[in-house]
This record gives structure tokens, sequence and C-alpha cells, in this order.
């Protein structure tokens, strides 16, 4: 289906909603809800007399909607949304009475999702002008809610301000500050760590961070079990979780009990447990990456991959998803092939692209096997995590390597696929779960009449077409609509 097959017909496009004459009575609004009430039970086959919509700010007619969570489609239907909820989904045939102000667009067949999430990003890195770029680029690919990993805080107050304007072309975002450190790694601003060398100060530095309204803690290095329990247990005194990377000298499911809520990479300390070597790869990529040893990370990748022991990494991992533990792997960052990583780094400008040419220079530093022998790890090891059933959440560490914002988790889901996850399992990776896992509301990652419209169409199939996130044709968040040409103005920021 091309984007070109959608029509729109707006007689009050850009007009803010809840202005005149978007504005009901309330006598109005009251009748028309009683209406919608006495359909509410059939709301998903329909209601025999047309379900009257006229204080709809838009209605997407002509649509297929994916159910996040059975996989089902009703095909041909029409959503009705006023502001940021969805009042009716019905089939098409039974839609009644639109308003005057409403907004119709005929979707012509495309495929209605929720919005996705992309649970791992760095958005807020480098100030407001970079991060309302980064932004935009989120929302052009569909993203309508992310979780940013981390920055300074001087950079997070910048980014959002920015983005807390009406008409910001951004996601959603939940955000931590500066990241947790039990030691320093040379590398990374420093305004944008907090490093605690003594356990006392580790109230104090979360209060700190804390105090400027943070999302959550991320934790990053250094951490061993008694040091993260205290960390969790500050953190949780604010009303915060923490998230982020393994640490040192305790099992994953260990983590997952003293309060990690997320482990993030697919890498050498998340899956510490699955090799007796795990600890010297780690310090073997280290000493590629900041010491000038020569070696290459991604041929360590593959080394690592295949040392793996199957049967003893999926326990492990199998006793982390029972204590509740969430993995985001990041795959695009780690197992991304040559050729799609130059094919990548056309798209990056800047910083980003110099770091993905790091990327790069350290395949050139491998043999030409191991080209196809890094993609292949991270299915290897991607096929144990699903085997031992740890929840995964989509996300791309973009702008990290060669994950570009928006297009690297686009390919975070190809690599899903890849891996052995069927398409529903794909996509509630970037619906469903993170809506649950992260803003504890199943609500968000499903179309349901009464819950939030972050509304994405699709030009195919995502239950049959893997590629089918490369190609959003519509956006409704945040109570405005994007058509296909705006999205692509977002994308090319």
């Amino acid at each position: 289906m091309s984007s070109a097959r959608l029509s729109v017909r707006d007689p009050h496009l850009g007009r803010p909603p809840g202005s005149p004459p978007h504005r009901a009575s309330g006598i109005r609004q009251r009748a028309r809800r009683a209406q919608l009430v006495a359909c509410i039970g059939v709301a998903l086959t329909g209601c025999a007399t047309g379900v009257p919509v006229g204080d709809a700010d838009l209605v997407i007619r002509h649509v297929h909607v994916v159910d996040t969570e059975t996989g089902a489609t009703r095909r041909d239907h029409a959503i009705a949304i006023r502001h940021d909820t969805i009042i009716a989904i019905v089939p098409d045939r039974a839609l009644g009475r639109t308003g005057t102000t409403t907004t119709i667009v005929d979707a012509r067949g495309a495929y209605a999702i929720p919005g996705l999430w992309d649970a791992h990003v760095h958005v807020q890195q480098g100030g407001a002008d970079a991060g309302a770029r980064r932004a935009a680029r989120l929302l052009g690919h569909g993203v309508t809610a992310a979780r940013d990993m981390g920055a300074s805080l001087a950079d997070r107050a910048a980014v959002t301000a920015r983005l807390a304007a009406p008409d910001a072309d951004a996601p959603r975002l939940l955000a931590a500050g500066p990241t947790f450190w039990a030691f320093a790694l040379p590398y990374g601003d420093a305004r944008a760590k907090v490093v605690i060398t003594d356990t006392a100060t580790t109230r104090t530095a979360v209060d700190s961070v804390a105090a400027a309204d943070v999302d959550f803690i991320k934790v990053y290095a250094g951490f061993t079990p008694d040091r993260l329990r205290l960390l969790v247990d500050a953190a949780r005194r604010r009303g915060l979780t923490v998230a982020g990377h393994a640490q040192p000298g305790a099992t994953l499911e260990q983590q997952a009990r003293l309060g990690l809520v997320t482990v993030e990479h697919l890498d050498f300390s998340t899956l510490s447990e699955c090799s007796p070597r795990a600890d010297a790869y780690f310090e073997r990529v280290i000493g590629a990456r900041f010491r000038g040893s020569g070696e290459s990370v991604p041929a360590l990748l593959a080394a690592f991959a295949d040392e793996v022991d199957t049967d003893t990494c999926r326990a492990g991992l199998r006793r982390a998803a029972d204590a509740g533990l969430v993995l985001v792997p990041t795959l695009v960052t780690m197992y991304l092939a040559r050729d799609d990583a130059l094919a990548a780094q056309a798209r990056l400008v800047g910083d980003d692209a110099e770091s993905c040419a790091i990327f790069l220079r350290d395949f050139d530093r491998a043999d030409s096997s191991t080209r196809e022998a890094v993609p292949a790890a991270g299915r290897r090891l991607m096929r144990i995590v699903r085997d031992a059933g740890l929840p995964v959440l989509a996300g791309s560490d973009a702008p990290a390597f060669c994950a570009a914002l928006g297009d690297g988790l686009v390919r975070e889901l190809q690599l899903l696929a890849a891996s052995g996850y069927t398409p529903l399992e794909v996509l509630q990776t970037a619906t469903l779960r993170p809506s649950t896992v992260l803003a504890g509301d199943a609500t968000r990652g499903r179309l349901t009449p009464g819950h939030r419209a972050d509304v994405l169409l699709l030009a195919r199939d995502p239950l049959t077409v893997p590629f089918a996130y490369a190609e959003p044709v519509g956006l409704w968040t945040r109570g405005r609509w994007r058509d296909a040409a705006t999205l692509r103005a977002l994308r090319a920021r």
C-alpha cells in the first residue's frame, strides 16, 4: 500500500483540539457519551444503530486494527479519537454521524497499531537543539514514547523545556539524569555521571538527582550486591526504580531480587553466568576500546557466543525471569552485520557518524569470517533468551555506534524477528510490554476505547511483513495528526 493512497478530509487542520469549533456544549457531550456507553459492550464488533462520533477530532476509516495482546486483526474498522483518547473502534460500516469539524482520514487498508516505544535511547545528551532533532526523528518513525537512559542535569533541563511546548514534535520521555557509577571508566561526559566512592553518600547522591524530577535511576558500573541494595533503597525512598547495566558479584536473579527492574545490553556482563571466562572478555573489550590493545570487539563478541554454555545460560536467565527481570538487549549496537552498519552510517552525521566509524573500524581488525559470525552470535544468544522466557523490550541505544534515532529501533525489531521471535512477540516488545513494565499501564500498548490515543498507521501488516515498521504512513499522538509526508520530513531532520 502506498502512503499516497491515504486521503484526508480536514476542515480545521492545525486547530488546537478543544478550541472552537471543536468544543461542544456540555449537554451535547453528555448526550454523545450516553450513546457511546450504549454501544460500549459491542465496541469491538460494532453497534447496530451506528456509533455517532460527532465529538471526535479525528476518525480514521477503513483501517485494519491489530490487537497487540492476541494478534487478532479487526479488518475494515474505524477509529474515532477525541484529543488524547480513543472514543470508539467499530466496523467501518457501523460508523454513525461525524461532526462538521471532524477530520476524516481514509486509511484505505493501512494497519493500525499503538505508537511504538524505544526503551533505550539518548535523546537528552548534547542539549536542546540536538535533543529536539533526535526527538523529531523518533516521532517520524512512529515512536510516541521512549526511555532516555542518561544525561547531565543541565542537558536534561534544556531538552525538557524545549519539548514541553504543546506543538513539539517529540515522543513522551521517561528519563534518568546522570548515571550512577561506583568507579569511573575513561569515557563519557563527566557531567552526566554520579560517581559514588563512599557508600555513606549514596542517599545524598540519589536525593540530589531525584530533586530534578527524574523518572528513574540508571546504574552503570561497579555496584557490588551490598552497594546495589543501598542504591535501590535510596531510590525507593524517593519513589524511583533502578534500571541499568548488570553489576558484578551477583547473578541476574540476585540483582532482580535486589531491585534491578531492567538490565541493558546483551553483553559479557549481562551473560556473566553463561561462560566462566565472561569477566576476561569484558576486560579485553575495555582494552580494545580504551587502551589500544588492537583486538576487535566484534570478534570478541563472536568468540564469547561460541563459548556460552546453552543449558547453564538458559537456566540462569529463567531464574532471572522468575525474579521479575526484563532485558533490553540493544542488538543493533553490537550485533549488526557490517553491510548493515555501512548502510546506517550514510544516515548519520557529526559525532553520531564518528561513533559508527569506530564500530566499522572494529570490523576491519577482524578476519572476513567475523562479518557473518557477529550477527549469528546475536541470533544464537537471543534464542537462548527467548527459550528461557526472559521478557524483552525493544531498545536501540541510539545514537550509539550505528543506531540512528528511530531507524535504530526499526532495525532492532528486524533483528529480534531474525532471532526467532514471532511477529506478535516482536510487536509486543515495542508496544504492550514496555507500556506495562516501564509505565505500569498496559492500556498504552493497546488500541482500546477509553484509553490513550497514540495511533500509528503502517502501510503493511506487521504480523506478516518484518519490514512493516519502516513504512509509517500516519500518526495521531498528543492531539495532532501527522500524515506520511510529515513523518518523512521529521525523519529527515
